[in-house]
């Protein structure tokens, strides 16, 4: 049985591929995903500070 930091760590993964499947669906063009891979790459590059 998971503890409570567990089931809030995995719930907090679901949520992030949610929301980042939602931007990719959100593309339609390529600068648009590049867009998306720029806000992406800024975001992981600030969580390893």
């Amino acid at each position: 049985m998971p503890n409570t930091a567990e089931t809030i760590e995995n719930l907090a993964r679901k949520l992030e591929r949610v929301r980042i499947l939602n931007d990719l669906k959100e593309c339609r063009t390529l600068e648009d995903f590049q867009e998306v891979t720029r806000k992406y790459e800024t975001l992981c590059n600030e969580d390893k500070n």
